[in-house]
């Protein structure tokens, strides 16, 4: 039966979910006390700072900030919504979403929805009109290329009738509009007159997957020669070539195992290279592969293999793919194929095993960088041997560290014969100008607002863990009678907020509060969530809570001795002399042996 409401609906996929299963999916995770630790897949770091409670359910990256829940880890990881996320964990984990409105009912949300259904329907037809006898000649020509009717299946190809609106009638069919169909990169608008025809016409298709796994655009591809040979639908709401590539979702595990992504740049190269059983293959999406596309890689893999065409104009590519994949602290090696052959080639005439060992014989970087120095410059020409040097240190300089930068020099050195000190020398020069230049912004500091002492997170730390409702109610209560300085901003908003829902009824904790905080508050909470120390004792509670009292009632007192001091009138002396001594006495009851010199 479907939960009655979203927010039942959200709360049994929490139930239902495994935060550190579905981490583990991309990030390689520890146990380190209570918590899992790894490298945090949204930004680069070296030393693991990212941790996952697996008994919280929450996640949290101390280098970055980021954290919350697993639906903010899947809006987070794939690149879409909260509501998207929610769907995607409800179909995981067979829980049906409910027909009520909700949050799910945005305009955004129910556009990105109209597009993803329409693409998800001109995938099936494009599969099924490659099945239909009007497809018979482009299978004959997948049949020519090694693609059988499994292979065309497993890889979800399909045909575009070569009509002018047999998809757009099909779609339309299915109750969407023109607009619709054109925001997701199906048909264009014609030229004169009104209405629109197939974008896609007379050509295979090939489903381009978010990693999320869902269709999101298109490539096409003639039969033939004809210009252009190959098509690539456009951007849209659900799709941004610069973090899509071809067929990751799909090899995601594969890569995951390996730790190694082969990047190609044709459709046909990914699925050749894949028919032949080489894993992890992926391919750009008729865009150069760009630092968000290194971002997006650096989440699922450590290494790097390009395998682009062996002619100038991939040799080119490969350079400009470089410094993005350095950049983001990848390791790169390089195949260098046969001249004028593009990996598909390769593998029809070297076979699996030939792929294999040119892909285990990659070429690291200093062996590639010296490679194309001698191809493209004239090294015996000074000219030319200081800009082929140029050219090395701006890709030696993202190396990530000093010693592999120094190792890197010292062969390219060697390579190109040039003196191993001369060339250290000038790899440090570069390295201090690019330092010069890109100077990492200072993290700013969070406000007082969104701080937490202490004591306030013992008392908010002990809150989380306590089962029985009377008791959360009986400290809430405590907590809310307390001198108003005594908790901060975000402590007593926290406290607010727990007591309102327990009057509610509903269940409050740590995961809770951070979701319904702003950026920086909820930092400040999902990281309380991984103190290094025990979870407090009833003692350790007492003792926050009393402090929390004694700071407040100390601070009041010294401000009551300022006005004592400055007051000129004898009625409001006596007043103040009067709260002096309760506020004093106050703290004596809070401190028995000690802080005598406090009230003085």
């Amino acid at each position: 039966m479907a939960p009655g409401s979203y927010r039942d609906y959200l709360e049994e996929i929490r139930r239902s979910a495994d935060l550190a299963a579905i981490v583990g999916e991309t990030v390689k995770l520890r146990r380190a006390g209570n918590a899992l630790v790894g490298l945090c897949p949204f930004h680069q770091e070296k030393t693991p700072s990212f941790r996952v409670s697996p008994e919280k359910g929450v996640f949290h990256c101390f280098g970055c900030q980021a954290g919350g829940d697993v639906f903010t880890y899947m809006a987070e990881l794939h690149g879409i919504s909260f509501t998207e996320a929610a769907e995607l964990l409800g179909e995981r984990y067979g829980i049906a979403r409910p027909r009520t409105t909700g949050r799910e009912d945005d305009h955004s949300g129910r556009r990105r929805k109209r597009i993803l259904e329409a693409l998800s329907l001109a995938h099936s037809f494009f599969a099924d009109r490659l099945k239909a006898p009007e497809g018979a000649r482009a299978r004959e020509y997948l049949e020519r290329r090694g693609y059988d009717a499994s292979a065309i299946g497993r890889y979800g190809l399909g045909w575009a009738p070569a009509e002018w609106d047999r998809l757009l009638r099909h779609l339309s069919g299915h109750g969407l509009s023109g607009d619709e169909m054109a925001e997701a990169g199906l048909v264009l608008p014609r030229r004169s007159g009104g209405g629109f025809y197939d974008r896609f016409r007379g050509r295979l298709t090939f489903p381009i997957r978010d990693t999320a796994g869902r269709v999101v655009s298109f490539g096409g591809r003639t039969l033939g020669d004809d210009e252009p040979k190959y098509l690539n639908g456009p951007e849209s709401p659900v799709y941004d070539k610069s973090r899509t590539l071809f067929r990751l979702s799909e090899v995601a595990q594969e890569v995951r195992r390996s730790g190694q992504i082969v990047i190609v740049e044709g459709y046909f190269d990914a699925l050749g290279l894949s028919a032949a059983g080489i894993p992890g293959v992926v391919a750009v999406c008729g865009t150069a592969l760009g630092p968000q596309h290194a971002g997006v890689i650096r989440r699922w893999a450590e290494k790097v293999v390009l395998f682009f065409d062996g002619d100038a104009a991939g040799r080119k590519a490969t350079s400009r793919a470089l410094g993005p994949l350095l950049a983001a602290g990848l390791g790169v090696r390089v195949v260098m194929g046969p001249a004028g052959k593009d990996p598909d080639e390769v593998v029809r005439v070297e076979g699996a095993e030939g792929v294999r060992a040119m892909i285990e014989a990659a070429a690291d970087l200093p062996t590639f960088l010296v490679s194309e120095a001698q191809r493209s410059f004239d090294l015996a020409a000074i000219e030319e041997r200081v800009a082929a040097v140029e050219m090395i240190l701006e890709h030696l300089v993202l190396l990530p560290s000093s010693l592999a930068r120094a190792e890197a020099a010292s062969r390219v050195a060697a390579g190109l014969g040039i003196e191993d000190q001369l060339m250290l020398a000038e790899l440090q020069r570069a390295a201090r100008a690019r330092r010069k230049e890109f100077r990492p912004p200072q993290r700013s500091e969070a406000p007082a607002s969104a701080r937490i002492a202490p004591a306030e997170a013992v008392v908010l730390r002990f809150l989380d863990g306590l089962q029985d409702e009377d008791e959360r109610r009986d400290l809430l209560a405590r907590l809310q009678a307390l001198p108003a300085r005594a908790l901060g901003t975000l402590a007593r908003a926290a406290v607010t907020r727990w007591s309102e829902g327990l009057a509610r009824r509903e269940h409050w904790d740590l995961r809770r509060l951070a979701e319904t905080a702003a950026e920086d508050e909820r930092q400040a909470i999902l990281a309380l969530a991984f103190e290094a120390t025990g979870e407090p004792s009833r003692e350790d509670l007492e003792a926050a809570v009393v402090g929390l009292e004694a700071a407040a009632l100390r601070a009041r007192l010294k401000e009551v001795q300022q006005e004592i001091s400055a007051a000129d009138d004898a009625q409001r002396q006596e007043a103040l002399m009067t709260e002096k001594v309760t506020l004093a006495r106050a703290i004596r009851g809070l401190n028995p042996v000690g802080d005598r010199g406090a009230v003085s």
